[in-house]
């Protein structure tokens, strides 16, 4: 602008400024860059609106995202999918390998007070509490005591040794949370969000938006994030693809696999696709027949995956035949990878050997609410009829589909989900059974495996705890009592002058928030 006015008299270009700063967007809703001494704001489309923003509670991939906008933990995964120190500048294990030594570094809480030990100790007390139903209170259980040293230095001492202990601190429900500020505010954090990360919590329009702004005591001090994110609910995912292509909102979740293609052709556009979570049955094994494992086997050898993928994710996906690790992730072996195979004869073979030659009839418990997982139960019942198996599909709205889940009401269900933690101790959370039961209502329990899973989870060699592993997953497969179908790419789309955000690999993608800390808008 100033070669254009150099040689205009100081009076005109006064009037020519202020004329402008009066008519100008002040940047804080159309998403672009602004120049300098203007706002910048990333309008970002979610799927859905948080059922609760307390932050010890799981409540899906917009209650995540939101969250590690506004909180830190002692560690978190970084960009890279990797274990990386946060509120906790280091730490130390001893030899026996159950205290942990924690040193804060200087970190700011949104209201100004240090981030201490007793914070510290605090949050881990708040999610051992019964009455707060924390999602991860049984893994964290495993927390003998706590103590405060002082305000830099904080010790945990476990009950028995853990190698997955760290990767529970780095998930976006073990956030550390400020014992002043939730005390203060009678234990409600859900209307009064306050932690230390990135950006601070301004608004909540229920139905509408939550607005957070950046925080400038963040202890990162190289990072120079937008100054604003609206995060605007948009359950309709027709909706949400539509504001991004119509510039309305900057970037966007839970991207349609109809909409893939096009969105990726698009030159004013970006996709960012991982392929992490996964599709996947789970049986009641109290139900009759699907309580004798060759029934489940057979069904896992009767559904031909690829006809999942094309009816339910516009062919976006890969078939998994065995179990559902990542490569490179602990308990992967490409031996596991084809397990299983379309094989109708064999199917036929095993449902005959457990005494069901003609099929039988079962409930398929899936939701109307979401199309890929009513879709993919319409493959499954197209499936299954092909070896005599009469499938009656149960498609309620998604919380009544949890509620049957949680209460066991289904014979058996499809579900769409991750691990969530990287290492491989995510299966414990699957397959562990006794008093833990943390698969919910799958009721299945086998003394084999659960001692598997308590001697990988205690073993720190990590030669030995991959050989624990592959018997475990071996024993898994065989008894089946999940059988795993696809795996689902999860996608991100947004603005070409996006930069920043990314897409976390592997299990990873729903806890992608973590990288708002780094987005600009050109």
């Amino acid at each position: 602008m100033s070669r254009w006015i150099s040689k205009m008299s100081f009076i005109v270009v006064l009037v020519f400024l202020l004329s402008a700063c009066n008519s100008a967007d002040n940047g804080s809703s159309s998403g672009a860059q602004g120049t300098a001494g203007e706002e910048t704001t990333l309008r970002f489309a979610l799927s859905g609106e948080p059922s609760t923003m307390d932050p010890l509670v799981q409540n899906g991939t917009v209650g995540r995202t939101i969250k590690l906008a506004i909180y830190r933990g002692l560690l978190n995964y970084n960009k890279d999918g990797e274990l990386s120190n946060e509120l906790a500048e280091s730490y130390t294990i001893s030899d026996d390998q159950k205290k942990y030594t924690f040193t804060l570094r200087d970190a700011k809480f949104h209201n100004g007070d240090p981030v201490t030990a007793e914070d510290v100790k605090y949050t881990f007390e708040r999610i051992a509490n019964p009455k707060n139903s924390a999602t991860f209170k049984n893994e964290l259980s495993i927390i003998d005591s706590i103590d405060a040293v002082d305000d830099k230095t904080v010790v945990m001492t476990l009950k028995e040794p853990s190698a997955s202990f760290v990767h529970y601190l780095a998930l976006p429900e073990s956030v550390i949370v400020s014992k002043k500020w939730t005390e203060e505010k009678n234990g409600d954090l859900n209307a009064n969000p306050m932690g230390a990360g990135p950006f601070e919590f301004v608004k909540w329009t229920k139905g509408q938006e939550l607005v957070v702004k950046q925080f400038s005591g963040y202890y990162k001090t190289d990072k120079d994030p937008v100054d604003n994110i609206r995060f605007i609910f948009y359950p309709d995912e027709n909706t949400r693809v539509n504001a991004l292509r119509a510039g309305d909102v900057d970037l966007i979740d839970s991207v349609p696999w109809k909409d893939s293609a096009s969105l990726e052709q698009d030159s004013n556009l970006k996709l960012d696709s991982v392929s992490g979570p996964f599709m996947q049955l789970q049986f009641n094994t109290q139900f009759t027949p699907f309580s004798d494992p060759r029934v489940r086997k057979a069904i896992a050898y009767a559904i031909d995956r690829n006809t999942i993928i094309n009816t339910a994710f516009n062919g976006r996906g890969e078939p998994i035949y065995g179990m559902a690790i990542p490569e490179g992730y602990m308990g992967y072996n490409e031996k596991f990878t084809n397990y299983f195979e379309y094989n109708i004869d064999k199917a036929k073979e095993l449902l005959a050997e457990a005494g069901y030659p003609n099929g039988f009839k079962a409930r398929l418990l899936a939701t109307a609410q979401y199309a890929y997982h009513q879709q993919t139960a319409v493959a499954i019942q197209s499936e299954l009829k092909k070896i005599g198996i009469e499938v009656e599909l149960d498609l309620p709205d998604w919380a009544t589909r949890i509620k049957k889940n949680t209460e066991g009401s289904y014979d058996f269900l499809v579900a769409g989900t991750a691990g969530d933690i990287t290492d491989a101790d995510w299966l414990s959370n699957f397959y562990a059974g006794g008093a833990v039961r943390l698969n919910n209502s799958a009721y299945f329990d086998d003394p084999e495996i659960n001692k598997l899973l308590d001697e990988g989870r205690k073993e720190p060699d990590e030669k030995k705890r991959s050989q624990i592993y592959e018997q475990l997953i071996e024993r898994s497969l065989d008894l089946s009592p999940f059988v795993y179908l696809s795996w689902r790419e999860q996608s991100y789309a947004m603005k070409a002058n996006v930069e920043g955000f990314k897409n976390l690999p592997g299990f990873l993608t729903f806890q992608s928030g973590v990288s708002l800390e780094d987005v600009t808008v050109r």
